[in-house]
C-alpha cells in the first residue's frame, strides 16, 4: 500500500508539472502573439509541406491576406507567382541544409512599395532535421529611401540639380562601354557659358549662380530619355550624354540649346558682339568600338575650343567612326 501511495504520489507530482508546463506553454504562446500582433514585423511558422502554421496578423495584412485564412495554405495560394517563387527558393535553401536563409521583397501597397529584409532558418527536429521553417523579416523601406536619398545628394550638384562630375563619369564610363558592344552612336555634347567669368566679375556670383541654373534647366529640358543625361561638368562647363544619338539629331539639340539660352536674354554687357548670356558646344559623336572615355571627351573638348575660337555662341560637330570592337583596329 505505501508503494502504492508513493507512485500516486509521483504521478500527482507530474500531472501538476505537465500541467504548469501547458499553463507556461499557454502563456509564452500568447505573449509572442501579442508581441507579433503588434509590432511591425513578419513572423511566421510553416510546416516541411510548406504550409503556414502561425503567422503575424501584422504580417499577412500587410500582403492585403487574411490571417485566418492564410493558415493551413501555402506561398502559392497567398502571393502573386514571382513573390510566391521567392519565398519557395528560400525555403528550399533551409530544407536543403542552409543554417539561415536571407531574403528581401517588396510589397506592393498605396504609393510607393515596401521593402522587407529577412532570415528564414529551420527547427530541428530530434534528430535533427527540420521538422518546420521559421521566417523573420522587417521593414527596412525608410533605409531604402534614406540610402537612395544619399546616394542622389552625392551625384547631384547642389546648386543646379543636375547631375554632378561623379555621377557624369560612372555614366559616360558605362554608355561608352555600351556603345562599344551595340555599335551604336555615341554622342557627348560639352557647352561652355561664355566669358562667365567675365559675367561674375560685372554682375556679381548670385547673379551668376542664377544664370548657370537657368542654363541648367534649358539644358535639362533636352532629356528625353531615360539613358540621356545633363551634368554639371565643372564650374560654367556642361554635359550631356546622348546614347544611340546620330551626329545630325545632336547637331539639332545643340542648335536648340543655343537658341533657348540666347534667348533667355540675360544681359551680358562683356560678351561682345552679343550682349546677352550665351553658350558654346563641341559636340562629337563616335560609332565603333575601341573608343576611351578620354578620346571622347577630347573630341567633345577639341570641338568645343573650336566653337570658342570662331566667335562663340555656335556650336562645333565632329563625328568619327572606327571598325566594330570584334572587327578590331588594326589590319
Amino acid at each position: 500500500m505505501g508503494d502504492e501511495r508513493e507512485d500516486d504520489d509521483e504521478t500527482e507530482i507530474l500531472r501538476r508539472r505537465v500541467a504548469e508546463l501547458e499553463q507556461e506553454l499557454t502563456r509564452t504562446r500568447s505573449l509572442l502573439e501579442t508581441i507579433f500582433a503588434r509590432i511591425p514585423a513578419v513572423f511566421y511558422v510553416k510546416g516541411v509541406d510548406r504550409r503556414y502554421q502561425y503567422g503575424s496578423p501584422w504580417g499577412f495584412r500587410i500582403f492585403g491576406v487574411d490571417p485566418a485564412y492564410a493558415i493551413g495554405r501555402t506561398d502559392a495560394e497567398l502571393f502573386p507567382p514571382a513573390l510566391a517563387e521567392r519565398f519557395a527558393a528560400s525555403d528550399r535553401r533551409v530544407l536543403e541544409g542552409q543554417e539561415m536563409a536571407s531574403v528581401s521583397y517588396a510589397v506592393p501597397a498605396q504609393g510607393q512599395p515596401l521593402h522587407f529584409a529577412g532570415v528564414r532558418f529551420p527547427i530541428p527536429g530530434p534528430d535533427g532535421k527540420a521538422i518546420a521553417i521559421c521566417g523573420f523579416a522587417v521593414d527596412v523601406t525608410e533605409r531604402i529611401e534614406l540610402a537612395r536619398k544619399l546616394e542622389k545628394l552625392a551625384t547631384t550638384d547642389a546648386l543646379t540639380g543636375l547631375a554632378n562630375r561623379r555621377r557624369f563619369d560612372a555614366h559616360f564610363a558605362a554608355e561608352v562601354a555600351r556603345a562599344a558592344r551595340s555599335g551604336e552612336p555615341l554622342t557627348l555634347v560639352l557647352c561652355d557659358v561664355d566669358h562667365f567669368k567675365r559675367y561674375n566679375d560685372r554682375y556679381g556670383h548670385q547673379r551668376g549662380d542664377a544664370c548657370l541654373v537657368e542654363v541648367a534647366r534649358a539644358l535639362e529640358g533636352l532629356v528625353r530619355r531615360p539613358a540621356d543625361l545633363a551634368a554639371r561638368y565643372g564650374g560654367e562647363e556642361f554635359a550631356l550624354v546622348l546614347p544611340e544619338t546620330s551626329q545630325e539629331g545632336a547637331t539639332k539639340i545643340a542648335e536648340r540649346l543655343r537658341s533657348v539660352v540666347r534667348g533667355l536674354g540675360f544681359e551680358h554687357e562683356d560678351n561682345a558682339g552679343h550682349g546677352v548670356v550665351t553658350v558654346s558646344a563641341g559636340v562629337a559623336t563616335v560609332t565603333g568600338g575601341g573608343w576611351t572615355v578620354e578620346e571622347v571627351i577630347e573630341l567633345a573638348d577639341r570641338a568645343l575650343y573650336d566653337a570658342k575660337a570662331g566667335g562663340r555662341d555656335r556650336h562645333v560637330s565632329v563625328y568619327e567612326e572606327r571598325p566594330p570592337a570584334s572587327v578590331g583596329r588594326g589590319g
